[in-house]
């Protein structure tokens, strides 16, 4: 599916697959341990939610709609942010996440969140 072949969208999968495979092997350049992910989860995640979209209603230049990213920032927002670090104390709330979170929608939006040109 081209939506998947974005260079923008593999940029961010790969970025993320190689911070995690350095902090796997306990590699942590600061500030990239703390905001790299969640800079690079709206991409991620909103563009597996446009290719299903596109699959799903079959139109492939459907584009998801700003408020889909807006919800998804909210939602990861309350979720990471607010529910998770009063559940456990291995989760930290951090304002600086929802940003990067936010900065992630607007690189997705302004990016990857595009109908495919003619011919492509």
């Amino acid at each position: 599916m081209r939506t998947f072949a974005h260079p923008v969208f593999i940029a961010c999968l790969t970025l993320f697959c190689l911070n995690q495979l350095l902090e796997w092997q306990h590699v942590y350049i600061a500030p990239l341990h703390s905001y790299l992910d969640d800079v690079l989860c709206m991409p991620v995640v909103l563009t597996v939610a446009l290719a299903a979209e596109r699959v799903y209603f079959g139109n492939y230049s459907f584009v998801l709609p700003l408020y889909y990213s807006l919800w998804a920032v909210l939602l990861f927002s309350i979720f990471f942010e607010l529910l998770l670090p009063r559940l456990s104390d291995l989760y930290t709330a951090d304002v600086w996440d929802v940003l990067c979170y936010s900065c992630g929608a607007v690189l997705f939006h302004f990016s990857i969140n595009k109908a495919p040109r003619a011919g492509n």
